[in-house]
């Protein structure tokens, strides 16, 4: 995977800007507040030849050395500070569902780079794209409304892939093997499991829904809560399912209490 681009940096810059006071920051205060969103890793944290700088940092740097934000319109710097403006707040705004599916996902960093070139050339292709994310049922069910068709997607997706998986009138967790209808019985636990993205889901506004839900089997996997989370505990460093399956195979016992 190549290194990370400057495309690839603006929104998460907008939003980390859109989330300043003044809706602006330094290249200074970019560097680590990117860090921490982004948690880059493999050759984007090389130390360049010469200096204190990993590539990262020089990337970001290079947003203002090369004008970046301004070229688009989506910000302008004044005595240091970089701005947020109005192109930019709008453009934050159109595809805030995109990087929020994104980050709330902890997906890998090679994954996060793709998928947040996916978003870039999207709107440089004037293509919507629209995204299944799982967490909205998983954290929020359907309170918030604005989301509806993400759950709606979602929903969709979900019953597909248990179809997909499900095996002798039951849905095992890919990992740990855990049964709900088994440990729960049939009337509570039959078909529930969790669907798991292992690399972004994206689809074009104009391609069809089933053809993408074709394509989004190969990206995602059944999983328990307990395995679900687990991935999830740390999420700068989020598990591969193969390893949470070799902890499991050396470590995994259970016991129940009676």
């Amino acid at each position: 995977m190549t290194r990370i681009t400057e495309k690839q940096l603006i929104l998460p810059s907008l939003f980390l800007m859109s989330l300043s006071k003044t809706k602006g920051l330094s290249t200074s205060e970019l560097i680590p507040k990117l860090r921490d969103l982004l948690n880059p890793s493999g050759e984007d944290l090389d130390i360049l030849k010469g200096r204190n700088d990993d590539k990262f940092s020089q990337k970001v740097r290079n947003l203002k050395a090369h004008n970046t934000f301004e070229r688009f319109g989506f910000a302008e710097y004044k005595s240091g500070i970089v701005h947020l403006a109005t192109k930019g707040e709008i453009y934050l705004q159109e595809n805030m569902d995109k990087l929020r599916y994104l980050l709330v996902n902890d997906f890998q960093w090679n994954d996060l780079k793709e998928g947040l070139g996916t978003i870039q050339k999207s709107s440089e292709e004037k293509r919507k794209i629209e995204v299944f994310d799982e967490t909205i049922m998983i954290q929020e069910g359907v309170k918030k409304l604005v989301e509806t068709k993400i759950y709606e997607r979602s929903s969709k997706l979900r019953k597909i892939a248990i179809e997909h998986y499900t095996k002798n009138d039951d849905i095992l967790c890919d990992a740990c093997k855990f049964s709900f209808n088994n440990f729960y019985g049939k009337q509570t636990g039959k078909g529930y499991i969790e669907i798991h993205h292992i690399k972004p889901i994206f689809k074009y506004q104009d391609e069809e829904l089933d053809k993408t839900i074709d394509t989004a089997l190969k990206n995602v996997v059944p999983l328990c809560s307990n395995c679900h989370r687990m991935i999830h505990r740390d999420w700068r460093n989020p598990l591969q399912v193969n390893y949470l399956i070799e902890q499991i195979n050396q470590n995994g016992i259970f016991n129940r209490m009676n």
